[in-house]
């Protein structure tokens, strides 16, 4: 399936929101004192972090847009738990 080029300025649009969420999301579990704050915060991040990905992988067949996943580790993230 072709995807039209307003089709594509969407999902690039949510692509960014959906980086922006996870920047946020990882900035405001450093700054938190609380570990139930940063463990809900990381685990919100890690939710953004798959939505950017599902929408990546959408645009994968198409070739029409470049844009690199971003990973972040367990280091980045802090320890995520069940």
């Amino acid at each position: 399936m072709q995807l039209s080029t307003k089709d594509l300025h969407y999902l690039k649009d949510e692509l960014s929101w959906e980086l922006l969420a996870m920047k946020k999301c990882h900035h405001y579990a450093q700054e938190s004192h609380d570990p139930e704050i940063r463990q809900l915060l990381d685990r919100i991040g890690k939710i953004h972090q798959q939505h950017y990905q599902i929408l990546l992988n959408q645009l994968k067949p198409t070739d029409q847009l470049t844009m690199q996943s971003p990973t972040y580790t367990s280091a980045t993230w802090g320890t995520m738990h069940p």
